[in-house]
């Protein structure tokens, strides 16, 4: 069974547990013979929780159903065609799915799978699952869409959807697992929001609740985003040792991805500190996991690591042609930021190959990018530095990497400051 597979059976799994808590204690055995109605009601019981568990079993098939179709045809077509005999269940299920699934790929598309979850979430009916089990649904469905959010950098619209998500969450059944997932995507948030601090309690607090499940991979997991998060409030070495320490509790073959992501951070982290040799190590060993992570921008990513190391260790044939694949990438499919930060790298080898007249094109043209995405002011004035430079003549390679250097820790700490 495939690990989408395996993520809905365990979902059903908790659900069944539910059902059974909701259930009342056995009774002791009664010291006369129990009267028909008493027998007739546990029957009813029973027969009720038999009906609940065949309705999910038919949902989880059904929910498969709808995401093999989406992996071999146009969406709206599966949109369209879906049957009206489907169950809301189903489609909430396979809608939220399909949403993580695009996160690498399509943050757009990614974003409106997990509002078309919402909506479903919001048709579940109380007397088939109960009210608070419905408020559970709702929950996960509002923080997959403020997840969403985020990942397209709509942020303010994020924390709205994240906001109610929590709302949701203390009015269902308190589950630590919602909890601990709503506490990931909110670190994630606030991370993005460039509140690290805040981010990184939340997922010490995450750390420790799935140490408590005993789940030492989620545990891992969280170690992974504080990690990176750790990175971009300027503490590389202590990051290093975070996502290290991942590596250890992670179980890559329940999700290569979460490994990737612990492998790739360190990359680059050893890219902005230098250390290219090393970072070029450790790409070796993350090669194998580039397939089951997948997407476009994750491909791109790697690339822009080859040719940063590449430009590094002084091959700057094969790290222009590199940066310039990365810098159109990010650029067609709309990552204009990272596209115009790969475009100062790309002028960095440039200029190292003596090409100064087609650097200076290209660091004109990233930094038009750079002012109609409107930047923290400190980094626009460092740009405004480096267009005169190149303007009059004095632009060196060493200068635009210090510029390109500073914008990425200006992407996360924006109380930077720049020194010419």
């Amino acid at each position: 069974m495939t690990r989408r597979g395996n993520t809905i059976l365990r979902r059903l799994a908790r659900l069944q547990e539910s059902c059974r808590a909701a259930l009342p204690p056995p009774a002791e055995p009664p010291a006369e013979p129990a009267e028909p109605g008493y027998e007739a009601a546990i029957d009813r019981v029973f027969g009720a929780v038999r009906r609940h568990v065949r309705h999910l079993r038919g949902q989880e098939a059904q929910t498969r159903m709808i995401l093999a179709r989406f992996e071999r045809e146009d969406e709206l077509k599966v949109m369209e065609e879906v049957s009206p005999a489907t169950g809301m269940y189903a489609r909430y299920r396979a809608f939220l799915e399909r949403s993580w699934a695009l996160r690498f790929e399509d943050p757009q598309r990614m974003v409106r799978f997990a509002g078309f979850a919402v909506h479903c979430s919001r048709r579940l009916l109380a007397r088939r699952y109960g009210i608070k089990k419905v408020f559970d649904f709702q929950c996960e469905a509002q923080a997959a869409l403020g997840n969403a959010l985020r990942v397209a950098q709509r942020l303010d619209e994020a924390a709205g959807a994240m906001a109610r998500a929590r709302e949701l969450f203390e009015l269902g059944t308190r589950d630590l697992s919602l909890e601990l997932f709503l506490l990931e995507r909110e670190a994630a948030l606030g991370a993005d929001r460039r509140r690290f601090r805040e981010a990184a309690a939340g997922l010490k607090k995450a750390y420790r609740g799935y140490r408590s499940l005993g789940d030492e991979h989620l545990a891992g997991r969280t170690l992974v985003q504080l990690g990176i998060y750790t990175t971009y409030a300027g503490h590389p070495e202590e990051a290093l040792a975070i996502l290290r320490r991942s590596l250890d509790l992670l179980d890559a073959s329940r999700d290569p991805s979460v490994a990737y992501a612990a492998m790739h951070s360190q990359v680059w982290i050893l890219c902005d500190c230098g250390r290219y040799r090393e970072a070029e190590r450790q790409l070796f060993q993350l090669r194998p996991f580039q397939q089951a992570q997948g997407g476009r921008v994750n491909r791109l990513k790697l690339r822009w690591l080859e040719g940063r190391i590449d430009a590094g260790l002084e091959r700057l044939e094969r790290a222009e042609a590199t940066l310039l694949e990365v810098r159109d990438g990010m650029t067609a499919i709309g990552r204009a930021y990272d596209a115009a930060l790969a475009a100062l790298d790309l002028a960095a080898a440039l200029l190292g190959r003596g090409k100064t007249r087609r650097a200076r094109e290209v660091v004109l043209a990233a930094y038009r990018t750079f002012v109609a995405l409107e930047i923290h002011r400190e980094g626009l004035a460092c740009l405004v530095v480096l267009r005169n430079c190149f303007e009059v003549g004095l632009a060196t390679r060493a200068m635009v990497e210090k510029v390109a250097a500073f914008l990425r820790k200006l992407e996360n700490d924006p109380e930077a400051r720049f020194e010419g």
